[in-house]
């Protein structure tokens, strides 16, 4: 099956991107990509760097050019050799998915076409599905939570 990569938008609030970084990491999201588009608020090499420290096993992608050999093995140690760039692997944008059963059949289709991973932006739907991937999709933990 091919890897998922959760695409994290430019935050508003610093603590809660990390916050829901961390849970898409501890969710088993296999890559976790930073793309804020082409003039972000932001220093997205800078807020890599704090996913290095809050996150322990997803890779973090980034697609910058010219990153300063410097600030790419810093990063790299904090992250523990996680941090990459996009480069020979393939990688596609998928829209987010509409439930478990289609989203299976998005990441089984783009295995077929032969792609390593699809990217998907981040959102409460993909986390729940990354945390409770054979769940049938009745939720009761949900239910008893909302009475």
């Amino acid at each position: 099956m091919v890897l998922v990569g959760v695409l994290l938008a430019e935050p508003g609030d610093l603590g809660e991107w990390l916050a829901d970084a961390a849970a898409f990491d501890a969710a088993g999201a296999d890559a976790l990509w930073v793309d804020f588009g082409p003039e972000p608020a932001l220093d997205e090499l800078a807020l890599v760097a704090a996913l290095a420290v809050v996150t322990f096993r997803a890779r973090l992608v980034v697609a910058l050019p010219d990153i300063p050999a410097r600030t790419r093995d810093t990063i790299a140690r904090l992250s523990q050799g996680r941090f990459t760039e996009p480069g020979e692997e393939v990688w596609e944008r998928v829209p987010p998915p509409e439930g478990r059963e289609s989203f299976r059949q998005t990441r089984a289709a783009a295995a077929e076409r032969g792609v390593t991973g699809v990217v998907v932006a981040a959102g409460p739907r993909l986390l729940d599905i990354l945390r409770n991937p054979d769940d049938p999709g009745e939720r009761l933990d949900l239910q008893i939570a909302q009475g």
